[in-house]
């Protein structure tokens, strides 16, 4: 398998979510950086362990705080174990002031990831007009990018698909009220399907109430394929070659 999506903290230890991670069967993840100093330390634990890698960009939920310039994370894109611009993206759901600055924000990573031919991993909450906006007004179709930890419906990921997005599913998924997100599997083309954990949070049922970890992500890939009608190990790999594919990874 491959966690497309997880995050660690200042106090996790990453050898030992590194360690049961292999063991349960995932082969690789992305680490994701979400400002500067997340990004430091996402590079510094991708450097450290094999088949693991990282993304650089800034959350809209710390854009309020980002002092800086998108310029300054032109060195992470350099780095051979960096395979993404993120966490990017727009979300109004907690920030109800600084919209255009999201906006602003969103559309220079952008047009980063369009420069290099990374993809931009996109956050998107309560948000997806004007996410989906962003993407035609600069990708233009042009650049894929993976929607991350989908929460939406049908009409949602359509128009997502039609602009060369990959739709990553994570423990929401198997929550029993995501009956409409369940139900947007079926218009996604197999070979855009990918899966993650989003850890430390949203841990999938049967591991609620935990502290959701990259081991769990099989949690999430046997509720996809249950809804697929897939064997769990064919989901686990079709994800797998998803990932190294939108990645650009030849490994």
């Amino acid at each position: 398998m491959f966690d497309t999506h997880f995050h660690l903290d200042k106090e996790d230890d990453a050898q030992k979510i590194y360690n049961d991670a292999q063991a349960a069967g995932v082969e690789f993840m992305t680490l994701i950086g979400c400002d500067p100093e997340s990004c430091d330390r996402a590079q510094a634990t991708a450097e450290k362990f094999e088949n693991m890698y990282f993304s650089a960009g800034v959350h809209p939920l710390y854009v309020a705080d980002f002092k800086g310039s998108v310029s300054d994370f032109e060195k992470y894109y350099t780095h051979p174990k960096n395979v993404a611009v993120g966490e990017i993206g727009l979300d109004f759901f907690y920030e109800k002031e600084n919209h255009a600055e999201q906006i602003a924000i969103f559309e220079a990573f952008l047009e980063v990831s369009k420069r290099i031919g990374k993809p931009a991993v996109i956050h998107s909450r309560e948000a997806f007009p004007e996410t989906i906006a962003s993407l035609k007004k600069v990708l233009k179709g042009e650049v894929p990018f993976i929607l991350h930890c989908y929460t939406g419906d049908d009409q949602w990921v359509q128009e997502f698909l039609d602009l060369g997005g990959y739709i990553s599913y994570s423990g929401i998924v198997t929550f029993n009220n995501a009956k409409e997100l369940r139900s947007s599997l079926a218009l996604v083309p197999q070979e855009r399907i990918l899966i993650e954990t989003d850890s430390p949070y949203l841990a999938p049922v049967p591991m609620r109430g935990k502290r959701n970890q990259p081991a769990y992500v099989a949690h999430v890939r046997d509720r996809v394929a249950k809804e697929l009608n897939m064997p769990a190990d064919n989901l686990g790999e079709l994800a797998k070659r998803n990932a190294k594919k939108v990645f650009n990874l030849d490994v």
